[in-house]
């Protein structure tokens, strides 16, 4: 813990790969043809030095990549270049766009004797190169600066679980069917947000942190950072090019951009307006940030930094006897037998042990929990809390609620997000249908009760002598 003045430096740079690469997200292998828009890391570093000696440093990554898998190739090529940072106070967080490389291979089947061809862990080393240089770069430029909170809305994620009158659930199921019952979750519009200012006064960055992943484009042959590509062109023409704009998913497990209501009403909009889905969400989010420019708290150059780095370790979901059998039968069945079986399509999940339920149920004995890497970071009024689920909504809700903060900003898909997966609640668990079953989860509704407390203890810890007013 430190409280004292506020070093600042940022940096961004291109991660967009110069070959062919498998593209992530989806079910089946796609290679990228042409880039729509560029890929972009952006690191925010921050170092508080206390009078009495004191210090604690943070550093935020941002990638427009689907999940982290690099983060100790990260660490590895950052050796001795950043003086002074403890690299384990570095934080990693993806957009989630389904149109960036894959970075784990046998996933996807890739292309053979092609020699344009850049196979996953070739992209990943690449990739962990070009982070260390914008990471070190961002450490090694902090000057003095100061930073202010901002609060808004926009409506950008909606959530896609469509519910029925039998109490099951479907992901983007047909809001058109008579037993249609209501969609299974409420939306989260609030967008969280930091600004940074150098010396002069002159406006640096924008922290923007929002409940969607960037999941536009889907399962297409191109590559794209979707939305948030829309959103720095913007941020740019507005506050100049200098300006730097780091994006972060809040828990959005069961939300997206894809409207499931109000398809008929955003299309006619979207045609008089001549925008498509990513420049209007552009234009919400640029709305939400301009008001929270307009009325942010006032810019404080001296602050008080928590930086803690923590180990939740929450029980597995486990795979049942009858899972495990079933699940050895999948190979030899029939596509009729296939058919008729619980899972359906999702016995084609190319997606390695937590969609592998023979190896899972042979490991899980001897590995019932779930190592799940967080940080906790105060920026005086402000929490941060990471995670590398794909948190379903409600339990987002519950934590920023329950936090004594006065602002929460919660992180999704960081930290070994390869190794997340979705999170569900127990409402949605008993619902079913993809990412809310077995092979959608490593951890199930028990785990998510049990993250929920730890994690508002770990920022409640942080916060023990706030006095801000409680959500009712």
């Amino acid at each position: 813990m430190a409280n004292g003045k506020l070093l600042i430096g940022w940096n961004r740079g291109d991660i967009t790969p110069l070959r062919k690469t498998l593209v992530q997200g989806q079910f089946h292998a796609r290679i990228w043809k042409e880039v729509v828009s560029p890929l972009t890391a952006t690191a925010f570093a921050l170092e508080v030095l206390g009078e009495n000696g004191t210090k604690e440093q943070a550093i935020f990554l941002s990638c427009d990549l689907a999940c982290d898998s690099f983060k100790a190739d990260l660490l590895r090529e950052l050796d001795g270049r950043c003086p002074g940072l403890d690299v384990q106070k570095i934080t990693v967080n993806a957009t989630h766009t389904h149109n960036a490389p894959s970075m784990r291979r046998g996933w996807y089947e890739e292309p053979k004797d092609d020699p344009e061809f850049l196979n996953p862990d070739e992209y990943r080393l690449w990739l962990a190169v070009q982070l260390a240089d914008i990471v070190a770069a961002a450490w090694n430029d902090r000057r003095p600066g100061g930073l202010s909170r901002g609060f808004g809305y926009a409506v950008v994620g909606r959530c896609r679980r469509a519910a029925y009158a039998d109490g099951s659930s479907l992901m983007y199921g047909q809001t058109s069917r008579q037993d249609f019952a209501g969609l299974e979750a409420c939306d989260d519009h609030a967008v969280n947000m930091l600004f940074t200012r150098d010396a002069e006064g002159d406006l640096t960055g924008i922290l923007v942190n929002l409940a969607c992943p960037s999941q536009c484009d889907e399962g297409h042959t191109f590559i794209s950072a979707d939305f948030w590509h829309d959103v720095r062109e913007a941020i740019a023409e507005k506050y100049g090019p200098s300006v730097h704009l780091l994006p972060q998913c809040a828990p959005a497990g069961d939300l997206s951009p894809h409207l499931m209501a109000d398809q008929k009403e955003e299309k006619d909009l979207r045609d008089r307006l001549g925008v498509g889905d990513k420049g209007i969400i552009a234009r919400r989010i640029m709305a939400a940030v301009d008001e929270g420019l307009a009325t942010a708290s006032p810019t404080e150059e001296t602050i008080e930094c928590v930086h803690e780095v923590k180990t939740i370790r929450v029980p597995r979901l486990m795979v049942t006897d009858e899972q495990y059998e079933l699940e050895k039968r999948i190979p030899s069945m029939s596509k009729e037998e296939l058919s008729k079986q619980t899972y359906g399509f999702e016995r084609l999940w190319p997606f390695g042990l937590v969609c592998d339920l023979v190896a899972r149920y042979e490991q899980q004995e001897a590995n019932p929990d779930h190592l799940v890497e967080c940080h906790i970071i105060r920026l005086g009024d402000a929490i941060f809390a990471t995670h590398p689920f794909e948190l379903f909504v409600d339990y987002g809700m519950r934590i920023r609620c329950q936090s004594r903060a006065l602002q929460t900003f919660l992180v999704q898909l960081a930290d070994g997000s390869d190794n997340g997966f979705y999170l569900p609640t127990k409402r949605a668990f008993n619902a079913g249908h993809y990412s809310a079953l077995i092979k959608s989860n490593w951890v199930g509704p028990d785990g998510g009760e049990v993250f929920v407390g730890e994690t508002v203890r770990a920022i409640n810890a942080v916060f023990a002598d706030a006095d801000y007013p409680k959500a009712r």
